[in-house]
């Protein structure tokens, strides 16, 4: 589960930055940034994300955001540092996620490029 936690606070971050916005599912007005291509069958633990939220709510409800649960989940899974303070997002975008997020398939140069973004 490390590197799907990893993976999956990687993948929020390259899209708008830390902000949870990966979480966050498809409405009939939003398309999530789970179903752009690189996130598609890509991502996962999104359940474990959930219960450390539902853990949190019982016991201090609205005091600690997605955004920070998924970093610390991420972090305590690979033992990283992270800054805390984030906020959640209340938006997705689905080309960010498209356009931003190194593919499989990316040459080098692309993927080395899209880390100096």
């Amino acid at each position: 589960m490390a590197a799907s936690l990893l993976r999956l606070h990687f993948h929020d971050c390259f899209v708008k930055g830390c902000d949870a916005s990966i979480l966050l599912v498809s409405t009939g007005s939003m398309l999530s940034e789970r179903r752009s291509n690189p996130n598609r069958d890509s991502v996962c633990g999104f359940e474990v994300i959930d219960e450390i939220k539902f853990a949190l709510e019982k016991e201090c409800p609205h005091t600690v955001s997605c955004a920070d649960i998924l970093a610390l989940a991420a972090r305590d899974s690979t033992s990283l540092e992270v800054p805390l303070g984030r906020r959640d997002s209340k938006g997705v975008s689905l080309s960010g996620s498209n356009n931003n997020i190194p593919a499989s398939n990316n040459t080098f140069q692309t993927i080395l490029t899209k880390f100096k973004l």
